[in-house]
């Protein structure tokens, strides 16, 4: 397909030595520098103009036009546009009746940060926001003109593992069993084209038939069923496959020793230009998925803590059983079924796997990697092969779009965790956008099942729009895009003030577990000691913590640190933090709500005069409470 004349404009980022590694990878700290050097190959004799803008104002730009000028470097002017989010326009002729392709990327060397596919039928595009390397930049565009009626064919893809058939694990024990009506309530108004189910359990015609109701004769949707009885009998249909396109064959249950139709199968699906797709549902074994290991190795890197397991055991867990299956899938399952046939192929599901794209020295230094770099050979393999794994190339920038999907319910953790994916191969295949989904819907939120389970499943859904070239008219609806994190790096810089020494410090507590939790665990400056709520036996919320500061102080600011553990029950999402000087006539300072995540919570003092301070849990995971320490700061003494 590249000998549409497609054109390819390249231009150079050099980013400096590694950043501090309490910053992300993709924003070291400094303005960016340097030049752009913009070029254009093989492309048709039509100019095209490149503005790179941050901030919203130009601070590169460039005419080219093949084959006089294929090149141009010019400097970056980054006054008044620092640390701004960035965007490449793109100009160029109109012809009538045609739709202008333009792919923008963006470089550092052979380092990815930004990634863009765009079809218009105007002359002008714009690149979704991202953020500029420091140094020297490269820039790529790849261009060309298509009828407009061979665009491509569209298709949103959508993986999701619904948890017990979004029973939430069964919890859901609602008249009306509400959490699934809700889920298939999101799943309308994702609206995918081809839609690949984890663990429908029991659920699988009851989502059929929610995404039916309503619906035109031609807009209705198939249900193939992968998991049959016989495999596990228990869970009987674990894998679905959903789709709007004509279901042309469903292809036989694979029986695998690694690797039976629990784990994988699909479909033959076709396309309206009459063309077809091979689909495929997937799930892989999910013990030994290295999620506490990872955890723990990224939180004794960055406080210095003795290493409990070296990279290569950490990754080691793929080998388990998990390698096996991918090498079966590869060699035996995939061949047998679409054999020669170049078409292409679509995959999605759950493979309690981390992805090796994620893990690599261009992100070492981003949020909750420690300054890891971990080769996860199983998603390697799916590269190895040929798949595109859709997300991250969308979203190449895995500071800006870490695109957690584990877990919604249980908590971020310290590190990201992507472990859903969606794959594609083939040489008609352009993958517009990506975005996982962790919240529910708007109208969802605030109900009874919303604060213990924030989403619908506890593991996030996969959105991924593409376009199979070819006949059509290409995209029609809004492509889907990740909501960057935005958030600062693994551990934030302390707040502005001197520390109150562990030694002045005091606490009590409302209620607290006897040995183990006790309140002064969370003053004793050990990152490693816990303050957590009495449990089994868990008094309802809110609970307070009271820390005494010794004497009255002026404060600049509270550092509330969430336990470190791998399990975050007791960490606290909700609350109010207060004040008194008399220990008895507690007041007001600030209403918080603090994500599921272990990296600390700082909260502006604004100079208040204490000398106790009060945290009022209202709602900590589990319905308990549980910190690591809370560290006062007080304003220097002039």
């Amino acid at each position: 397909m590249w000998s549409r004349r497609l054109a390819t404009v390249a231009a150079l980022i050099a980013l400096p030595a590694p950043a501090l590694a309490l910053m992300p990878a993709s924003a070291a700290g400094s303005v960016p520098t340097g030049n752009v050097t913009f070029s254009l190959k093989d492309a048709p004799a039509v100019p095209y103009a490149l503005n790179l803008k941050c901030g919203g104002r130009p601070v590169a730009r460039t005419k080219l036009m093949t084959p006089d000028r294929r090149e141009a470097t010019v400097p970056l002017r980054m006054k008044g546009a620092a640390d701004r989010d960035c965007t490449v326009e793109v100009i160029t002729n109109r012809a009538r009746g045609h739709v202008n392709e333009m792919k923008v990327t963006v470089r550092q060397g052979g380092d990815v940060w930004a990634r863009d596919t765009l079809y218009t039928p105007h002359k002008k595009a714009e690149t979704r926001p991202f953020t500029l390397p420091k140094q020297d930049a490269t820039i790529e565009l790849a261009a060309a003109s298509l009828p407009e009626n061979q665009a491509g064919t569209p298709l949103r893809l959508m993986a999701w593992n619904l948890w017990v058939g979004a029973t939430l694990n069964r919890q859901d024990t609602t008249p009306t069993g509400e959490n699934l009506t809700q889920a298939i309530e999101y799943l309308n108004e994702v609206e995918p084209d081809v839609l690949f189910v984890v663990e429908g359990y029991g659920s699988g015609t009851k989502v059929l038939d929610g995404l039916n109701a309503g619906r035109p004769a031609n807009d209705r949707y198939t249900g193939v069923q992968i998991t049959q009885q016989p495999d596990y009998s228990a869970n009987g249909d674990n894998l679905w496959l959903y789709t709007k396109l004509k279901v042309e064959k469903v292809y036989p249950r694979t029986a695998e020793p690694d690797l039976s139709s629990f784990n994988f199968g699909g479909a033959k699906l076709r396309l309206p230009d009459g063309k077809h797709v091979h689909a495929f549902s997937m799930w892989m074994w999910h013990l030994s998925y290295a999620y506490g290991d990872t955890h723990a190795a990224a939180v004794e890197n960055i406080h210095g803590f003795p290493r409990t397991k070296t990279n290569e055991q950490i990754v080691a867990g793929d080998y388990e059983r998990r390698m096996a299956m991918g090498r079966t899938l590869f060699e035996k399952a995939l061949p047998a079924y679409i054999g020669n046939d170049d078409a292409p192929v679509l995959l999605g599901g759950d493979l309690n796997a981390w992805s090796h794209l994620d893990w690599t020295q261009q992100f070492a230094n981003a949020r909750g990697h420690g300054g890891l770099v971990l080769e996860w050979p199983l998603t390697k393999l799916f590269t190895d092969n040929g798949f595109t794994d859709a997300f991250r190339y969308a979203n190449p920038d895995a500071a800006r779009y870490p695109g957690r999907s584990w877990s919604p319910v249980s908590g971020y953790g310290a590190v990201p965790a992507r472990i859903d994916y969606i794959f594609t191969r083939g040489r008609d295949v352009e993958v517009l956008g990506s975005r996982t989904d962790v919240r529910r819907l708007p109208r969802h939120q605030g109900i009874s099942l919303d604060p213990a389970f924030p989403f619908y499943s506890d593991h996030g859904a996969v959105v991924s729009d593409i376009l199979i070239r070819g006949s059509g008219t290409g995209q029609q609806r809004p492509v889907v895009a990740e909501t960057p994190e935005n958030a600062p790096g693994v551990w934030p810089a302390p707040p502005a003030g001197t520390r109150v020494p562990p030694a002045e410090l005091s606490a009590t507590a409302s209620t607290f577990k006897p040995g183990v939790g006790d309140p002064k665990n969370a003053v004793d400056g050990n990152l490693q000691t816990d303050y957590h709520s009495d449990y089994p036996v868990i008094a309802p919320q809110p609970h307070t913590i009271t820390v005494d500061l010794g004497r009255v102080r002026q404060l600049s600011a509270v550092r509330f640190q969430p336990k470190l553990r791998v399990n975050m029950n007791g960490t606290i999402l909700k609350g109010v933090v207060q004040v008194s000087e008399d220990g008895t006539d507690f007041t007001d300072v600030k209403r918080v709500e603090w994500p599921r995540m272990t990296a600390p919570n700082d909260v502006d003092m604004n100079g208040v005069r204490a000398r106790y301070v009060r945290l009022r849990a209202d709602y900590g995971m589990g319905g308990a409470s549980a910190l690591a320490e809370i560290i006062p700061y007080e304003v220097p003494q002039s």
